[in-house]
């Protein structure tokens, strides 16, 4: 192997890992399968479809949504409660919510909380377009 071939190879290889004093990342504890929104009469309807990836059960599930602007700038949340109870490991959950419309929003954005308020690392959280 040439020695300029083996570089790139070992460069290559540590590109994928973190550098010292940065966390490596999160695996997902929930994961966003699909996501949708229609905007009416001063609410917004979200549906789609979750997936519990964290290898313990999360107790409760809170949904935050941060809505943007055309240019990406965070105007205001809203916090949506999901699931009072526990959902396994695995567990796919279908969701149809309702919340408060917000002017100039075009876009948002999911998170999630458990019930003791621990972030959850969310995988697929947006931005979406708002319908």
């Amino acid at each position: 192997m040439t020695r300029r071939l083996f570089l790139a190879v070992c460069l290559a290889a540590l590109s994928g890992q973190a550098r010292p004093g940065q966390k490596p990342k999160r695996e997902p504890d929930i994961a966003i399968l699909k996501m949708s929104s229609i905007r009416q009469g001063g609410t917004i309807e979200y549906e789609g479809d979750l997936k519990v990836t964290a290898a313990k059960p999360l107790n409760g599930l809170l949904m935050r949504v941060e809505f943007l602007d055309a240019d990406g700038v965070l105007l205001s949340a809203q916090k949506i409660e999901i699931e009072e109870g526990t959902l396994s490991p695995g567990a796919e959950r279908h969701i149809s919510v309702q919340g408060h419309d917000v002017p100039r929003a075009v876009s948002f954005r999911i998170s999630f909380t458990d019930r003791a308020k621990r972030d959850l690392a969310t995988g697929g959280a947006g931005p979406y377009p708002l319908d």
